[in-house]
C-alpha cells in the first residue's frame, strides 16, 4: 500500500529583521556578548558573530589564529570612539546617522573596518558637500583614505572650479607637494597659462620666505613658453627669480621660445604644450546635401 507524503517549505519573511532586533536586544541588554571593543574612552560590548558578518577587518580579527581572536577585551587604535560605536549600532540596525562635523570620522573608521557600503554613502555625502572652500581639504582626505571615487571626483571638482579655489584659504595653506600635483595637470579649467602662474605667486608670496626654496619645483610645471613675452621679461629682473639659477634657465628657455620661432618645432616639451581648457575644441560635423553630395564642415570653438 503506498503513503502518499506530503511536505512544503515555510519562508518567514521577517525572519531576518527579527533575528537582528533579537540581537540588538541582546546587546542593549549587554546579554551574550562575547567581545568589549575599547577605544580612548569608549568600552563597547558586541557579539564577534554580528561584527565579523558585516566587517571584513573583524571577520579576519575573530577567525584568524591571532591574538585578538582569542581576548576578550579588543584595542581599537587609530579609530574616533564615537564613530566605532555607531558603526557598531550600524552592524545590528543597517541605520547611520550621516552628519556634516562628523562624516569624516566616520568615512575614516568604515575604511578602517572595511565596511564598503558605508565607504560609498560617505563619500557620497562628502561629493554632495563639494565647494570650491572646502575641495581640496576633501581631495586630500579621499587620498588618505584611500577612497579612490571621492578623490577623483574632487579632483574633477577642483581642476573644474579651479579659479574659485585658488580665492580661498585651503589653497594657501597647501604644501608645495599638493600645488605640483594641481600645477602639473593638463585639466585645469582656466583661460589662459597667466591665470596659473600668478596662482602659484599668490600661493609663494603667503610665505615668501619659507616657500621661495620650493620656486623652481613648481615654477617648471608652469607653461612659462605661452605666457607673453612682457611678462617673461618682468620676471627676468625680478629680485625672486635673478638669485635662482634653476629659475632663470626656466626663464631663459621660455624667452628663446618666442624670440626664435623658427627653433619653436625642436623646442617642444611639456611646457610648450597648451593645456585643454586654453585651446577650445574641434569639432567635425558630417552630413549629405539634396544632390546627394558629401560635405564635411569643422567648427573651431
Amino acid at each position: 500500500m503506498n503513503v502518499c507524503r506530503s511536505e512544503e517549505q515555510f519562508h518567514a519573511v521577517n525572519h531576518a529583521q527579527q533575528t537582528l532586533r533579537r540581537m540588538e536586544n541582546y546587546l542593549k541588554e549587554k546579554q551574550l556578548c562575547d567581545v568589549l571593543l575599547i577605544a580612548g574612552h569608549l568600552r563597547i560590548p558586541a557579539h564577534r558573530l554580528v561584527l565579523s558578518a558585516v566587517s571584513d577587518y573583524f571577520a579576519a580579527m575573530f577567525t584568524n589564529d591571532v591574538l585578538e581572536a582569542k581576548q576578550e577585551e579588543v584595542k581599537m587604535e587609530g579609530v574616533d570612539p564615537h564613530a566605532l560605536n555607531s558603526l557598531v549600532q550600524y552592524a545590528y540596525t543597517g541605520v547611520l546617522q550621516l552628519k556634516e562635523d562628523t562624516i569624516e570620522s566616520l568615512l575614516a573608521a568604515a575604511c578602517l573596518l572595511q565596511l564598503t557600503q558605508v565607504i560609498e554613502v560617505c563619500s557620497n555625502f562628502l561629493i554632495k558637500q563639494l565647494h570650491p572652500s572646502n575641495c581640496l581639504g576633501i581631495r586630500s582626505f579621499g587620498d588618505a583614505q584611500g577612497c579612490t571615487e571621492l578623490l577623483n571626483v574632487a579632483h574633477k571638482y577642483t581642476m573644474e572650479h579651479f579659479i574659485e579655489v585658488i580665492k580661498n584659504q585651503e589653497f594657501l595653506l597647501l604644501p608645495a607637494t599638493e600645488i605640483s600635483k594641481l600645477l602639473c595637470s593638463d585639466d585645469i579649467n582656466v583661460p589662459d597659462e597667466e591665470t596659473i602662474f600668478h596662482a602659484l605667486m599668490q600661493w609663494v608670496g603667503h610665505d615668501a620666505q619659507t616657500r621661495q626654496r620650493d620656486l623652481a619645483m613648481l615654477l617648471s610645471y608652469i607653461r612659462l613658453p605661452l605666457l607673453p613675452p612682457q611678462l617673461l621679461a618682468d620676471l627676468e629682473n625680478s629680485s625672486m627669480f635673478s638669485g635662482d639659477l634653476e629659475c632663470q634657465k626656466l626663464l631663459m628657455e621660455a624667452m628663446k621660445y618666442h624670440l626664435l620661432p623658427e627653433r619653436r618645432p625642436m623646442m617642444q616639451s611639456p611646457r610648450t604644450k597648451p593645456r585643454k581648457s586654453t585651446v577650445g575644441a574641434l569639432y567635425a560635423v558630417g552630413g549629405m546635401d539634396a544632390l546627394k553630395g558629401k560635405r564635411n564642415k569643422l567648427i573651431h570653438l
